[in-house]
């Protein structure tokens, strides 16, 4: 997942270097998480009959929870952590609705959360995102096409769109190389600023 969140916050690095806006973002409230604070999910109970690591979590969880810390991907340094969510039925927004296990993720960075990364399904969500980030943040700081293919090889288009706030930046590819896969990251210039040191450090 921490490649997830490179990729996401990368392309909100290179968004941020063609402008910044000087305000802020209109909420760091963000699909029901709040960032610049610590988490307060509680950790997933298991099951020791699953796939991973000999553990699963049960599809009717009574709470929306996190994976364990223990089990998280961490920097190098241990100061970021990604930890998958496993929202409660009654809980799951409809952006993870049906989303593979580790789909949708908090970023970490020193015991707070940083960052929401989530694996979208593609070309299915891809308009009803845009139009859900576009009526939270406005006008997009960048937009482009991209090009790709369905499971049947149909070319297809996509929607690449960044917003780029004083605080927080925003990256959303509502498709990748194949249309039932997109993602979106939603990070603090604190994460920003993190991946960008990480990255020049580890060259």
């Amino acid at each position: 997942m921490l490649a997830l969140s490179a990729a996401g916050i990368s392309a909100a690095v290179q968004a941020s270097h063609r402008a910044t806006s000087p305000t802020s973002a209109p909420s760091l409230q963000i699909l029901g998480f709040a960032l610049e604070q610590p988490p307060t999910l509680i950790t997933c109970p298991t099951t020791r009959d699953g796939l991973f690591d000999s553990r699963a979590w049960s599809p009717t969880l009574d709470s929306t929870c996190m994976e364990s810390p223990t089990r998280a991907d961490t920097s190098a340094d241990g100061r970021a952590k990604t930890l998958p969510v496993h929202f409660s039925r009654s809980e799951e927004p409809a952006l993870a609705a049906g989303m593979h296990a580790r789909g949708f993720a908090l970023l970490i960075l020193d015991g707070t959360v940083q960052g929401v990364l989530v694996s979208t399904s593609g070309l299915d969500s891809q308009k009803a995102i845009y139009a859900m980030l576009k009526k939270k943040y406005g006008i997009p700081t960048s937009i482009a096409k991209t090009h790709g293919q369905t499971g049947a090889g149909k070319p297809t288009e996509g929607i690449s769109a960044s917003w780029v706030f004083a605080d927080v930046r925003v990256s959303f590819e509502g498709i990748e190389a194949t249309a039932d896969e997109g993602k979106l990251s939603i990070t603090t210039i604190g994460a920003v600023d993190y991946t960008t040191t990480a990255a020049s450090v580890s060259k």
